[in-house]
C-alpha cells in the first residue's frame, strides 16, 4: 500500500514531476513517458521545454492572477526609500509622480505591507518632511462662470460618450430607478462619476484619485472634481436591487425606443467573477477560464441577439435560484413589453429540464446545448451512418459543413418530446448535442442561413452567447 501514490500520481504538478524523471533519469524516450503519464508527445516535448528554461518549481502553489507588475516593480526600489524616511502613502505617491515613476495609492501599500512595514498613522500637516501631500479640489456641482477658457486633459475622449447618454435620456433614467442624490452631488453626477471610471477601464472605484482632478473627467460629471474614493464606494452600496431594477426597466424601454434593442430573440449567459481574497463568504460557481469550481460572485446577463447589446444583468446569484433565472429575465422583458421573448438561445449550464419546460410552456422559444451522458453517447454511436445529412451554414470561420441528425427524443425532466441535433464536425472529438422546441426553423437543412441555429452552432463551436 502507498506505491500507488508514485505510480498513479493524479496531482498535475506531481505527474509532470515523475514524468521528467522517467526522461532524464530513466532515460525512458518522450513518446513512451507522455503515452504513461497521459499527455500527447507534443504536450510533454513543451514541458520539457520549460523544465530547461527553469520552470522548476513542482509542487509550490500558485495562486492565479497577473505573475508581474511592472510599475510596481519600477517603484519598489524608491517607495521603501520613502518609507524608511518616514513618508506617508499619499506623500510617496506625490513623489513618485513627480520623479516619472507613478503608481496609485493601492499599488504603492501594497509593497509597503510586502516589505514588512507598519502602518503609518497621518501626521499633521506641519510635521511631515518632504513632499507633500496631494490635495485634491473639493467634490461640487460645477460652476461654468469659473472654467477657464482652456484646460489641459487626458481625458477628452469621455466627452464624446455625451451625445450618446443624452439620447438615452442617462437624467430621466437616473430620476426613474430613484436613485439617491446629496446636498452636493446630484444622483446623476454619481453615476455619471462611476460612469467615467468604466469608459477609461479604471478597475478599482479606489483609484478615482488618480482621474479626478482632471477637467474633462469633471466636466463628464458635471463635478468640478469626481468624488472621492469612500464617496463612490458608499453610494454604490445605497443602490438596492430594486433600483437597480427599475433603472433597467428604464433602460430597455429607451434602447427599444432608439432601436438599441429588437426585443425578440436574446443571448443568455452566466459569468463566474472571481474573488481574489480570503475567506469570502461567498459560494463557488463554475469558472470556465480556470476550468474549476471557485469562491466568485455569479452574474447572469441577457444580450440582444440583433443589436448585440446587453438588456438585462444581475449579480450575486445563489445556486438555489440560478436555474429560474431565465425565467426571471422572461418576467422582466413581459413586464416591459408585455411579451415574453420570442427565443432564448443558452448554455446548458444556465438552466434544467423542468425550466426549459416552464419556457415551453409560456410559448417561449429556446436552443440549449445537452450534456453528453453515458446513455447518450452510446446512442450517438449506434446512430445508422446513413441518418448524418450534411448542412451548408452561412458563417464566417471554420466548420461551414457540419453534419447532423435530426431527430425527436425524450428527456428524464421534460414533458413530452423535444427536437434534438446531433451535430459532429465542429471540430470537437465527440459531436455536439443541441435541444430544442423549435420545429419549424431550418426544416430543409440544405442551406441553414445566419439566424438562430448559426447561433446555435456558434455556441457549440465557441461559446458565442453573451459576449462569451
Amino acid at each position: 500500500m502507498g506505491a500507488e501514490f508514485f505510480t498513479a500520481a493524479r496531482d498535475s504538478t506531481q505527474r509532470r514531476y515523475e514524468a521528467l524523471r522517467a526522461y532524464f533519469v530513466d532515460g525512458l524516450p518522450a513518446a513512451e513517458v507522455a503515452a504513461r503519464w497521459g499527455y500527447t508527445t507534443a504536450a510533454f516535448e513543451s514541458v520539457v521545454r520549460d523544465f530547461r528554461a527553469g520552470d522548476r518549481e513542482f509542487f509550490i502553489e500558485r495562486r492565479p492572477g497577473p505573475k508581474t507588475a511592472p510599475a510596481k516593480d519600477a517603484a519598489r526600489g524608491r517607495i521603501i526609500e520613502l518609507r524608511r524616511a518616514g513618508h506617508s502613502i499619499d506623500e510617496i505617491a506625490v513623489a513618485l509622480r513627480d520623479g516619472g515613476t507613478p503608481l496609485n495609492r493601492t499599488g504603492i501599500s501594497e509593497v509597503i505591507a510586502a516589505e514588512g512595514f507598519e502602518r503609518l498613522w497621518r501626521r499633521p500637516e506641519p510635521a511631515r518632511g518632504g513632499p507633500r501631500r496631494e490635495t485634491l479640489p473639493r467634490a461640487k456641482v460645477i460652476d461654468f462662470a469659473e472654467l477657464p477658457e482652456r484646460c489641459d486633459t487626458k481625458l477628452a475622449g469621455l466627452l464624446l460618450a455625451v451625445p450618446e447618454l443624452v439620447a438615452l435620456d442617462l437624467p430621466g433614467l437616473v430620476t426613474a430607478a430613484g436613485y439617491p442624490g446629496t446636498r452636493v452631488i446630484p444622483a446623476i453626477s454619481s453615476v455619471l462619476s462611476l460612469l467615467a471610471l468604466k469608459l477609461v477601464g479604471t478597475r478599482r472605484v479606489s483609484h478615482v484619485e488618480d482621474l479626478a482632478a482632471d477637467p474633462a473627467a469633471g466636466l463628464f460629471a458635471g463635478l468640478a472634481a469626481l468624488p472621492k474614493a469612500t464617496a463612490l464606494t458608499t453610494y454604490s452600496y445605497r443602490l438596492s436591487h430594486e433600483r437597480q431594477r427599475r433603472f433597467l426597466a428604464a433602460l430597455d424601454t429607451s434602447m427599444l425606443g432608439a432601436g438599441l434593442a429588437d426585443g425578440g430573440d436574446f443571448d443568455l449567459d452566466f459569468h463566474a467573477v472571481m474573488h481574489w481574497g480570503e475567506d469570502a463568504a461567498l459560494e463557488k460557481h463554475y469558472v470556465p477560464r480556470r476550468s474549476q469550481r471557485t469562491r466568485s460572485v455569479l452574474t447572469f446577463f441577457a444580450q440582444d441577439a440583433d443589436t448585440h447589446n446587453l438588456v438585462y444583468a444581475n449579480a450575486d446569484i445563489s445556486k438555489a435560484a440560478q436555474a429560474r433565472e431565465a425565467l426571471a429575465f422572461c418576467d422582466h422583458w413581459r413586464e416591459l413589453s408585455g411579451a415574453d421573448p420570442a427565443t432564448l438561445v443558452l448554455d446548458q449550464r444556465v438552466t434544467t429540464q423542468e425550466v426549459l419546460a416552464a419556457l415551453d410552456a409560456r410559448g417561449v422559444r429556446f436552443i440549449t446545448l445537452r450534456m453528453r451522458s453515458a446513455a447518450l453517447l452510446r446512442h450517438i454511436d449506434a446512430i445508422d451512418p446513413k441518418a448524418w445529412k450534411t448542412i451548408s451554414l452561412d458563417r464566417d470561420g471554420h466548420y461551414r459543413k457540419p453534419q447532423v441528425v435530426d431527430e425527436e427524443v425524450t428527456l428524464s425532466a421534460y414533458p413530452g418530446t423535444v427536437r434534438q441535433l446531433v451535430v459532429r464536425g465542429l471540430g470537437r472529438d465527440t459531436p455536439t448535442v443541441i435541444i430544442t422546441n423549435d420545429r419549424q426553423l431550418g426544416s430543409t437543412p440544405i442551406s441553414w442561413t445566419r439566424g438562430l441555429y448559426e447561433r446555435a452552432f456558434g455556441l457549440a463551436v465557441g461559446g458565442e452567447v453573451a459576449g462569451r
